[in-house]
């Protein structure tokens, strides 16, 4: 030990010189197990440290605003809206705010710095007093905390143990979670295009209705069109017909007129018994 405080922690950095890049690989990747107390305390101290000063930042960027809806108008880039309500909501209750100034007087009696946290000396002090006799028994002190583990290193172990089967549980869930919202979202996927199929069968069952019907109109009009010619058709020919027909009456009355005597009472008595014959014979069936 004199030997290196002779030589000196400059030369001892220059003599290592080479392998200070080394001594950095194992700060980012390293592994830890879990099994192992110290590795768990390790990862939980550092859990708590990492909230701590999180939560530190976001109340320092909190008593930046006037009021707290003036903070809620403006949520830190590092939160979401709901992150950033419940700070507001812990920021501004009354226990937090009580320990706050309290804490805040107690930093101030302080002539020196130390690493109790929130607690003076004397509250530290007070706590690891034997309530007995009002002293500190280094042996017990030692009994207690080292050899039969129990005090604060257990309840802290405790609580390590329960913090980590808590994230263990939560890590779990947040994947069945995942799971389930994968699940979900593929089901909705599936029923978006069911329903698109359906759609378009729909649309195109409407397109096919709509042409049918448009067809059958085109031909009641196409039949409605021919019915009218056929009848004009029919009333124009029963027209020509009945005019051709009295016509032909009134030529032949005519010629019945003209003739006069024996000749023609004789040839209209043979006219109208023809007439006659032809009329009877297809119905008596008689044949001359």
């Amino acid at each position: 030990m004199d030997k290196l405080r002779a030589q000196g922690v400059g030369n001892i950095s220059r003599m290592h010189e080479e392998q200070f890049s080394d001594w950095f690989l194992g700060r980012d990747h390293f592994d830890l197990d879990y099994t192992r107390h110290e590795d768990v305390r390790t990862v939980v101290e550092t859990m708590m440290t990492a909230r701590r000063t999180h939560r530190n930042r976001m109340h320092a960027y909190f008593k930046k605003f006037p009021s707290k809806e003036a903070a809620l108008l403006k949520p830190h880039p590092d939160t979401t809206e709901e992150q950033w309500k419940e700070l507001c909501d812990l920021f501004t209750s009354e226990a937090f705010m009580k320990r706050s100034e309290q804490n805040k007087k107690n930093r101030s009696k302080l002539t020196v710095n130390h690493a109790a946290g929130s607690r003076s000396f004397q509250r530290t002090r007070a706590c690891m007093k034997n309530q007995e006799s009002g002293n500190i028994n280094p042996a017990e002190l030692y009994i207690i905390q080292t050899k039969m583990g129990f005090g604060p290193r257990k309840e802290r172990e405790k609580f390590i143990l329960s913090t980590l089967m808590f994230l263990h549980q939560l890590a779990k869930a947040r994947d069945e979670i995942e799971a389930m919202r994968a699940a979900r979202e593929k089901d909705l996927q599936e029923f978006a295009k069911k329903q698109a199929e359906m759609e378009a069968t729909l649309r195109t069952t409407v397109r096919s209705r709509v042409e049918q019907e448009r067809i059958r109109l085109e031909q009641e009009e196409r039949m409605k069109k021919g019915a009218r010619a056929h009848a004009n058709r029919a009333r124009g020919a029963y027209t020509t017909g009945t005019r051709a027909h009295a016509k032909g009456a009134r030529a032949l009355t005519g010629r019945n007129i003209e003739g006069t005597g024996e000749e023609n009472v004789l040839c209209n008595g043979e006219e109208n018994e023809r007439h006659v014959k032809a009329t009877i014979q297809p119905v008596w069936g008689f044949k001359r």
